[in-house]
């Protein structure tokens, strides 16, 4: 059965509490935690105190984190070395990064080969980031040779791979299906509009997505872990929980 993840923020102290509630009523398995540069000292007990599986999500380049980028390679071993940090306090199975945006790919192999840890899954892409640049990994022949080239996991996120067909004028929902040749360990979900320059992070049911054809699509992947990456509406998680309770339905999850 499909492992269902809460996604948050390093520094989202707010949702903390309602986190622990929502979790020991048993309505997440596990929360994907977006790491925020400079949050370790003052926020890891917080999180390690919650006793609650986590997958952490590597710092990107809204945070100034960028791999295809050489000239950031020192600070992104600084960032990383934090996520790392959180990761091994945690427990985490795995860390998900993202390849960067504009510079070469071959510069993303790069760094991801001397960063060299086992937990990595690289998540694919939109083909244009929010402000208008060009994402690495948003192609399938870029994530297959960034994981045979590092000898790393997949994370499919299937708005993303909506996107990325939508802009390469392809069918959304074959070219997610298509990556499934990846072996995606974790899915990323959410709602969104199926013919936008951008994906939206839509709360179930407020964008068009057929969601009867994104169930055939993650029902025959492999993986096991699904994080909602919906909009959060209120601090008390009440939204997610309607997200929630939405795609269990949709998957037949009990």
């Amino acid at each position: 059965m499909l492992k269902i993840g809460l996604k948050l923020w390093s520094n989202n102290e707010k949702y903390v509490p309602h986190a622990k509630r929502l979790y020991r009523k048993k309505i997440y398995d596990y929360i994907e935690l977006y790491i925020v540069p400079n949050t370790y000292e003052k926020h890891i007990k917080m999180w390690r105190n919650l006793e609650i599986p986590f997958i952490i999500h590597c710092t990107h380049f809204m945070h100034g984190f960028n791999l295809a980028l050489n000239k950031k390679f020192q600070e992104n071993l600084k960032i990383f070395a934090e996520v790392k940090a959180f990761c091994d306090e945690l427990k985490s199975r795995y860390i998900i990064i993202h390849p960067g945006i504009e510079g070469f790919l071959e510069n993303s192999i790069e760094q991801i080969k001397h960063i060299e840890d086992r937990r990595l899954l690289v998540e694919n892409k939109p083909y244009v980031s929010m402000y208008g640049d060009h994402c690495r990994g948003s192609l399938y022949e870029e994530l297959e040779t960034i994981i045979n080239s590092c000898k790393i996991g997949f994370c499919l996120d299937i708005p993303h791979a909506f996107n990325a067909a939508f802009h390469i004028k392809r069918d959304e929902y074959e070219y997610a299906s298509r990556m499934l040749a990846l072996s995606p360990e974790v899915i990323h979900i959410s709602d969104g509009k199926i013919a936008e320059m951008h994906d939206k992070h839509l709360n179930i049911g407020d964008g068009d997505f057929d969601f009867r054809r994104i169930k055939k699509i993650i029902s025959v992947s492999n993986a096991q872990y699904l994080t909602l990456e919906t909009c959060k509406n209120d601090n008390e998680l009440n939204s997610f929980v309607v997200d929630e309770e939405k795609i269990k339905d949709i998957m037949g999850n009990e």
